[in-house]
């Protein structure tokens, strides 16, 4: 008699498994992207809302006060700056609080009764998909440190210079201009073609260098320029010690100190292809890389009288 044959166990060959884990990884790599995509689709989301609170805010400034904030405040002579357009805004989107760590007849550049403004998160101004930074200070200084944002208000054709009065402190006017008092009613290229506030990036610090783009209370960094288009290569002009040179935000030095300045800041974001921009009429539209210079700068102008094609 034969002996009975015990049954094949069953259970995966070596190959099944190999083939099963291949599916499943190829599965993940198709499934990996649109999960990226769906995150980054929340983040602008609110990204965006961010913006238009921004411009409630600002009308809401300009209806009580009769103009859009100043870009920064500067005090003359001698020049010493104060209060910038993001500190002014603060009680025109529930940051009451806030706006009164504010003492006026301190500098935001050194004055310690503004270091607990200087040092303050601003919600609204935080754009989810760019890189968190912490506040960070100034090297060899104790002053700060001061909390960065992702939003910078429409200074002009840069570069930006040690000046207290609106025209001459850029090449060419924008909307927010050191001490400026622009009213609706001078945006004669009309509110929905005017560019208000654009993004930027934040640079977290390489050992002791630091990088203040996006800072929520000093001048030099609190603005943006229409030298370049967004994402530019071409470098950001910031002072020597507070600017770190990185691929997707490049910039130089070119200068030392508050008195003599010579700022350019490019709109940047890290949305794929462009960045958002809010518009002075209270409107928000994305804006891709290769928008035309000309009409990037067309946007720039509140007065230019461009005749503007597609954005």
């Amino acid at each position: 008699m034969h002996r009975a044959q015990r049954p094949r166990e069953k259970g995966f060959t070596l190959v099944e498994l190999l083939v099963v884990i291949a599916i499943i990884g190829v599965l993940v790599a198709l499934l990996l992207p649109a999960v990226q995509s769906a995150r980054e689709s929340s983040r602008r989301s609110t990204c965006l809302n961010h913006l238009r609170q921004i411009g409630l805010a600002l009308h809401g400034y300009h209806d009580t006060l009769g103009s859009l904030p100043p870009g920064y405040l500067e005090n003359f002579p001698p020049l010493t700056d104060r209060a910038n357009w993001i500190t002014l805004i603060l009680p025109f989107h529930e940051q009451l609080a806030l706006y009164q760590l504010y003492d006026p007849s301190q500098s935001t550049g050194g004055g310690a009764n503004n270091f607990r403004l200087n040092q303050s998160n601003v919600p609204i101004m935080q754009c989810p998909s760019d890189v968190p930074v912490g506040p960070v200070g100034y090297p060899g200084l104790t002053i700060g440190p001061y909390a960065l944002g992702n939003y910078l208000a429409n200074n002009g054709l840069g570069p930006m210079v040690s000046e207290y009065r609106p025209e001459p402190s850029v090449a060419r006017t924008g909307v927010f201009m050191v001490n400026s008092r622009t009213r609706l009613a001078n945006i004669t290229d009309g509110t929905s073609n005017t560019l208000a506030v654009a993004e930027c990036l934040n640079i977290p610090p390489e050992g002791s260098q630091v990088d203040w783009r996006g800072n929520l209370t000093y001048p030099e960094y609190c603005l943006f320029h229409w030298n370049y288009t967004p994402n530019s290569s071409n470098p950001d002009w910031l002072r020597n010690v507070l600017c770190i040179n990185i691929r997707r935000a490049p910039c130089i030095g070119t200068h030392t100190a508050y008195s003599n300045r010579r700022n350019i800041v490019s709109a940047r974001s890290l949305h794929p292809g462009g960045v958002q921009v809010l518009l002075v009429d209270g409107s928000c539209r994305f804006i891709t890389n290769n928008i035309a210079l000309a009409t990037w700068q067309a946007l720039g102008t509140p007065d230019g009288g461009e005749t503007l094609g597609e954005f």
